[in-house]
């Protein structure tokens, strides 16, 4: 009884900002390539994305058990530097997945929001964070 109380706390406790930070979570986009996201200090976030070989240095919010991230695509250098895309995302954590619930995207000047309800997690926490 106790192991189960233990385990069914660990999936309902929030995480906190210092359970996040070096913590990588993955999306499997083929059997071999994965998108990344990995939690810095400072609320800052790394989104790789594996099809474009490129990182994005994005920012993080965490609100119990909700965490948000907003991004920008300053992936195309064709467009010298100008910015022509936005997101703000936000997943619920459960357990080891992150699992998408809100995605507001912002492409030249026009806001689209999407409501998403997710049975699986889009990410899954791949490494923990090494205890300082």
């Amino acid at each position: 009884m106790k192991i189960f109380l233990i385990i069914a706390f660990s999936f309902i406790m929030p995480q906190s900002h210092s359970d996040l930070i070096n913590s990588v979570w993955a999306r499997k986009i083929t059997p071999t390539a994965n998108n990344t996201l990995t939690f810095k200090r400072g609320g800052v976030v790394l989104e790789y994305d594996c099809e474009l070989g490129y990182a994005f240095h994005s920012t993080y919010k965490l609100s119990g058990d909700t965490i948000t991230i907003s991004g920008k695509d300053d992936s195309h250098s064709e467009d010298n530097g100008k910015i022509l895309s936005y997101w703000i995302t936000s997943y619920l954590i459960r357990g080891n997945g992150l699992y998408m619930i809100k995605n507001k995207v912002s492409e030249q000047g026009k806001w689209k929001i999407y409501h998403i309800k997710r049975k699986e997690p889009d990410y899954k926490k791949v490494k923990q964070p090494a205890n300082i």
